[in-house]
């Protein structure tokens, strides 16, 4: 009798395996920003490169006088070339009357309805996939207090920077937007028992996140390939796709104290099983609100 073979798990892809990167100064006689470049090589567990060299390296992260770059070199003809990927705040439109304006959709979607009442009890805000920073930037000059989490280190290294640079010339930012490294999901589960900042591994001047009023997620967007802005395909090459959007989800409408809000495609099918309260839409995007009851 022949023997049975055992249902052997069919194969799953390998993730693609992420960029290398190494870390420079430019210009690159300068001590000072060598110094800089090395410890930030250590931290992110980068190799130091005292000139820069694009043979073997896809990206390279590059500290100059005015900013911190992250220059393509290598790999996606797509994205070699080019402008360097930086986080600049001030390329945002966050001063003129449309700018500030609270009846943008995003506004709209995470409950902003008067300057007042922002400005006596600023809402407390989580951006559980911050990236760049765009939207975070936008509420935080409509005078929400912001925690920007994002995952992928090098994205966050930049994002630190972006903020540094942004506060400098609009002080309110140090107190509005903090940024912090970490997984979003494990994070929304320890606020779910912390009872004090430090149970949940929060600085104390961010006690007031422990409940947040409103937890805003932008996962990641279907690949459009060409038509994908060059920022949003490194993004993708640093980050990979949130597959894991649906459990985040599901994890934020439990924290959340008033809502969580979703940003979607315009015409994109909702995130997870459960149908969102309402939808506020932009031109070329959605977002869904889950309010609570």
């Amino acid at each position: 009798m022949a023997k049975r073979r055992s249902k052997q798990p069919a194969p799953t892809a390998a993730a693609p395996p992420g960029p290398v990167i190494g870390v420079c100064a430019d210009p690159p006689g300068d001590r000072r920003l060598l110094k800089t470049a090395a410890r930030l090589a250590v931290d992110e567990e980068l190799t130091f490169l005292e000139k820069p060299r694009v043979r073997g390296f896809e990206m390279l992260l590059v500290v100059t006088p005015k900013r911190l770059e992250l220059r393509i070199v290598g790999g996606d003809k797509l994205l070699r070339g080019g402008r360097p990927v930086v986080v600049d705040a001030s390329r945002l439109d966050v001063t003129s009357p449309a700018g500030r304006r609270l009846k943008q959709p995003i506004a709209k979607a995470v409950g902003l309805k008067r300057l007042r009442d922002i400005e006596e009890q600023p809402p407390a805000i989580i951006d559980a996939t911050a990236g760049w920073g765009g939207d975070s930037f936008l509420l935080a000059s409509l005078g929400c207090r912001i925690l920007a989490v994002e995952r992928q280190a090098i994205v966050a290294t930049l994002l630190r920077d972006g903020a540094l640079r942004a506060a400098a010339w609009r002080p309110q930012l140090f107190d509005q937007l903090t940024v912090l490294h970490c997984e979003a999901a494990p994070l929304l589960r320890r606020l779910t028992s912390a009872r004090r900042a430090a149970d949940a591994d929060l600085p104390e001047r961010l006690a007031h996140f422990l409940r947040p009023d409103v937890i805003y997620l932008d996962p990641m967007f279907p690949a459009r390939s060409r038509l994908e802005a060059k920022p949003m395909r490194v993004l993708r090459r640093l980050a990979g796709d949130d597959d894991d959007a649906s459990r985040l989800l599901a994890a934020a409408r439990r924290v959340a104290r008033h809502r969580v809000v979703v940003k979607r495609p315009l015409r994109a099918e909702a995130l997870g099983d459960a149908e969102p309260t309402t939808a506020f839409k932009g031109k070329a995007v959605r977002y869904d609100v889950y309010v609570k009851p």
